[in-house]
């Protein structure tokens, strides 16, 4: 019916616009519908992620020490060895036959111990000590032996006299043998020793040397010679180095929140602390990265992630809006420059992992000299190697190079051309109107793309991990040739590892990098507003 008034030149009837109208509104009420479903079903998503977010961000987790501080306050006794296992126990007692091995319960369940032995229980748990001695005078020491006098005797060294008449007059001395599962520090923890930051400066250096390494009291001395280390600064690298609290078990919010019970008696069952742990905190912001969950950080790969943009940025926007404005303003519309328009369009739907392809071949390869750093003496020659930040920032700008071009020729053809005109006619040159004109109120839309594009190369990992940047560095950048990592890599390198304590400081990281997005894309919005006013 419409073709036939159309065809004639004519104008509808009214039953006919009115006809007309009820499509339009139909049509108009299913967009709608459309809009808000797309609209919902966005949110929807949004908050279903926000959620898992925050719910691996916070929570209890159970910690426990690998070395505890009552058994190093013992170590620094002279009665008391610590062995690493029950067969270095066994091997003491055969050196010295008045020494007595204390042994946890879980070390002994499935071989049974040769010699005497005395069962301590353990208040509270079903594990239990076993006292271990040899033949002789040790004997009789065990069959007077009580919890309380071994406790007794451990606490005070010197003879078993002095803590008894009756127990023969043999020397104090004992084997601990630490175990995986806690029990000899739950025990030490009922004892009254003092605590581990009343020992002076030199017992608490003789305890670091007994539990690192060589080389790495060397480097500490190195880093900060000891003698001009205070108590304190020895103290926590004992609580770092030495006793190194490790997760033995984590837990979402949500279960924080309704299951705190079974949490506090699975804590008790495993004989670890129950900590509320907020794992993004100032610290895990400052810190560099390391193996350990509880003090890694994302230093390193914020840095990192600031230095790769910041290149970014510099190559990208200023290339991206010159493109844009000889594309739209300064273009003959010659055949070739259709063409190029036409592949900068067709470039903006590549896949992100073929530009990295392309940066591996250009900036890591072919201009390896130049992106190492050896063609300015940064680096040897011999040592040249183009993955770094350099190669990263230029791989993310021919990625959003193509976005950036696109916006600013749709924010330039925005500009009403009479404004254009209206400059011409009072004699500005095209310099002139583009420059006083033109971009003034092109400028918000043509900014406002282009930190929209800065935002996508922020979130970028396939093309980084292409050129090759590390998954684990612990080393801050320290220019534009250094080694990198960035943040979406090293939340995926959290994310890909087995242990859940790593899952809950990846999300930690992503609330870092969602905040980041969020701030670039407000100075968007502030650019916009503050561009849209000057027009005005």
């Amino acid at each position: 019916m419409a073709a036939s008034w159309m065809a004639a030149g004519g104008f509808p009837t009214d039953a006919e616009l009115e006809q007309l109208t009820g499509w339009r509104r139909r049509a108009g009420r299913i967009w709608r519908v459309a809009l808000n479903v797309a609209t919902a079903f966005g949110l929807i998503v949004l908050s279903a992620l926000m959620y898992n977010v925050v719910n691996r961000a916070f929570g209890y987790a159970l910690v426990r020490d690998a070395y505890s501080a009552e058994l190093l306050v013992l170590q620094a006794r002279a009665h008391v060895q610590v062995a690493a296992s029950r067969g270095e126990a066994q091997a003491a007692l055969a050196a010295e036959p008045h020494r007595l091995a204390l042994i946890p319960s879980p070390l002994v369940a499935d071989v049974p111990l040769e010699g005497q032995t005395l069962t301590i229980p353990l208040p509270g748990h079903e594990e239990t000590l076993a006292v271990l001695a040899t033949a002789g005078p040790e004997n009789e020491i065990l069959r007077r032996l009580d919890a309380g006098t071994l406790a007794q005797g451990l606490l005070t060294g010197g003879a078993w006299t002095d803590v008894d008449s009756a127990l023969p007059a043999a020397p104090i001395a004992f084997a601990l043998v630490q175990d995986d599962a806690g029990v000899l520090d739950a025990w030490l923890g009922t004892l009254d020793l003092p605590a581990l930051s009343s020992l002076d400066k030199a017992q608490l250096i003789r305890i670091l040397e007994k539990n690192v390494s060589t080389g790495l009291m060397r480097r500490f001395d190195r880093d900060e010679p000891f003698a001009q280390r205070s108590a304190a600064d020895v103290l926590a690298l004992i609580r770092t180095r030495v006793i190194e609290p490790r997760v033995v078990a984590t837990f979402s919010l949500i279960d924080s929140l309704f299951r705190r019970a079974e949490i506090a008696a699975e804590a008790r069952a495993r004989l670890a602390d129950m900590e509320f742990k907020a794992w993004l905190t100032g610290a895990f912001i400052v810190n560099a990265q390391s193996s350990r969950p509880l003090v890694t950080g994302i230093r390193t790969a914020l840095l990192g992630s600031l230095w790769v943009i910041a290149i970014t940025i510099l190559f990208a926007v200023p290339l991206g809006i010159g493109a844009a404005m000889y594309l739209e303003e300064y273009s003959s519309r010659s055949r070739f420059e259709r063409l190029i328009e036409t592949n900068i369009n067709n470039l903006a739907g590549v896949p992100s992992i073929i530009y990295g392809m392309l940066g591996l071949a250009i900036f890591v390869r072919a201009l390896n000299a130049l992106t190492s750093g050896a063609l300015f003496g940064a680096v040897a020659a011999q040592e040249a190697n183009g993955r770094t930040i350099v190669s990263a920032g230029l791989t993310l700008g021919l990625l959003i190079l193509p976005i950036i071009i696109i916006n600013g020729q749709e924010a330039l053809r925005a500009v009403p051309f009479s404004l254009r005109e209206a400059s011409y006619g009072v004699g500005a040159t095209q310099w002139q109107t583009v420059r006083h004109h033109v971009l003034p109120a092109a400028a918000p839309g043509m900014f406002t793309g282009a930190i929209l594009a800065v935002s996508r190369a922020l979130g970028e990992t396939a093309p980084l991990v292409v050129i090759g940047a590390a998954t684990f560095i612990s080393t801050d950048p320290n220019g534009i040739f250094a080694k990198f990592t960035v943040l979406p890599i090293q939340i995926y390198q959290w994310t890909a590892r087995p242990q859940m304590e790593f899952r809950h400081i990846a999300a930690a990281a992503i609330i870092v990098l969602l905040l980041l997005l969020l701030a670039v894309n407000a100075a968007a919005v502030l650019l916009r507003q503050r561009f849209s006013r000057h027009r005005l």
